[in-house]
């Protein structure tokens, strides 16, 4: 009896695994089980890129790039086919191309405020949430958005957030720091940075406590793309 009883529940667990799961599109972007009505469907969370997030780990496989590397125009008509799949009130609004991966910027169309942060797998093409502030601090399209009331009136300023982000950035590398005007996302705030007159690398200043999220999975910056309005 308990033999059948095991081998009944793990068929089940089979059966809602592969429900909750569905298989990839064709052209190569996994859609993720869509929890929340609050959540975007991120796409599925694989690949072949390296990068630490600081409290989710390694995200993805191997760190060896096969195959010939996306364009910067590729990733974006990657983003592009996404964001159209969710619907609703968003828009693609920046691209970048980093050595580890390609970051973009959904925003809500009708608000202006930042929905959330993607990013592309340079070599596979795969689309998923950006890791960090994205995922932790997002009080609207985050996995744990139902917690929070969604606002981005937050007491911490831009310009407050901005002078916090400076900050860091001189101590941590002194010299010619330049901040770039920050993206308010629902909770949080994201912003580029330049060193020596170069785009350098981002980092995100949470909205409510004002702490530092640098994001250092990056890579080297290459070039990037501004959606038309």
């Amino acid at each position: 009896m308990k033999t059948t009883i095991v081998v009944l529940s793990a068929a089940v667990l089979a059966f809602g695994l592969a429900a909750a799961f569905p298989q990839p599109y064709r052209w190569g972007v996994q859609e993720a089980w869509r929890m929340f009505p609050t959540q975007p469907p991120f796409m599925g969370m694989h690949g072949g890129m390296m990068s630490q997030c600081p409290t989710f780990g390694w995200i993805g496989g191997s760190s060896t790039p096969t195959g010939q590397r996306l364009t910067i125009q590729r990733a974006t008509d990657l983003l592009q086919t996404y964001v159209s799949r969710l619907g609703g009130d968003l828009k693609l609004h920046e691209v970048m191309e980093f050595q580890r991966n390609f970051y973009a910027v959904v925003v809500e169309r009708d608000t202006g405020v930042g929905a959330f942060e993607l990013l592309v797998n340079p070599y596979t093409g795969y689309v998923y949430p950006e890791p960090g502030p994205n995922m932790m601090w997002n009080t609207k399209y985050a996995m744990m958005a139902w917690y929070n009331t969604p606002t981005a009136n937050m007491p911490v300023s831009p310009e407050q957030a901005k002078e916090i982000a400076l900050n860091y950035l001189s101590n941590r590398f002194g010299g010619n720091v330049e901040v770039e005007h920050p993206t308010a996302f629902y909770g949080y705030y994201t912003m580029d940075y330049k060193l020596g007159g170069r785009v350098h690398g981002m980092l995100s200043v949470n909205g409510f406590n004002g702490q530092v999220w640098y994001h250092s999975w990056h890579g080297q910056f290459v070039q990037e793309i501004e959606m038309e309005e």
